[in-house]
Order: structure tokens, then sequence, then C-alpha cells
């Protein structure tokens, strides 16, 4: 499915490449996070416990890592976590059901590249190195009331 998303803040913690473990996944940082009591306390406080989401923004060499959730409901971003602004954007997405928390430690060269080839098979312009793209962004969302995972990645910035 292909859509606008309006502007849309995500409020996490950072990652670089150089903190995946052997099997090329985020499992440790994962962790991490989800056992922040700061973290924990930020989405209850926002009523965001049943949302999380991870994104990967690629630059031309390597790329960073990101966990968290998605809002644009929060001003006070407590110390310890982050924020990053993503732009308004035509998105292209894939979605799934049946997903948990344990999709995120599926090792990113497992997921992103079948995820894009999806994409392209749909005729979705993706870069053959996404960090080239003006808008290097791949987002998974995960409900986790209804278990559906939605995939997305960032194909043009919207005016």
């Amino acid at each position: 499915m292909d859509r606008i998303q309006e502007a849309v803040t995500f409020v996490g913690r950072p990652f670089p490449d150089t903190m995946m473990d052997k099997q090329r996944s985020y499992t440790a940082c994962n962790m991490k996070m989800e056992n922040d009591p700061v973290f924990q306390k930020f989405l209850k406080d926002n009523n965001l416990q049943t949302q999380r989401t991870n994104m990967i923004v690629f630059g031309p060499d390597n790329f960073m890592y990101w966990y968290g959730v998605l809002t644009n409901k929060v001003k006070n971003i407590p110390s310890g976590l982050m924020k990053y602004q993503l732009p308004k954007a035509k998105v292209a997405e894939e979605s799934s059901a049946d997903q948990t928390l344990a999709f995120f430690n599926t090792p990113l060269n497992a997921v992103l590249p079948k995820f894009l080839k999806k994409l392209a098979t749909r005729g979705v312009k993706v870069y053959e190195n996404v960090g080239d793209s003006p808008t290097p962004y791949v987002l998974q969302t995960l409900n986790l009331d209804t278990k559906k995972l939605t995939q997305t990645l960032y194909v043009e910035a919207s005016k």
C-alpha cells in the first residue's frame, strides 16, 4: 500500500550499527529498552504501551538503528530518550499478522532485503543503497494488541 504519512515524531534511543550482535540483530539493545524504567514510564504516561517501532536511518556508508515508538502527542521527552522528526512523505508499506516483539530480534539482513524486494516487485522505486535516498528511512511498527506488523519505506518527501 502506498500512502502519504504525515510528519511524525519517533521517540526512543539510537544504536549504531556496531552494536549488532553476531547474528546481525539488535536483540540486546531491544531488551535494554524493554527493561528500561524510563522508557516504560514514558510509554505508560503517554498511553503508548501497545506500540513499538524500530527505525533504520541509512547513510551512504552505514546506518543507525532506533528502538521506540511513533507519536505526535508528546511534548516532554524524558532525559535518556531522544526524538527524531520524520517528514511528511509518500511511503510504501507491507503488513503482516500474528507478530510479536520477537520479530524485532530477527537479523536485519534477513528482514530488510525481503521487504524491499516485495516493494520493488510492486513497482516502488527502491534505491540500491537506501542511504542514497533523500528519505533514507525504514520503519517496522508493531501493535501489540492486534499483533499487526507494518513495515514502511519512506519513498519521497511531500511538501
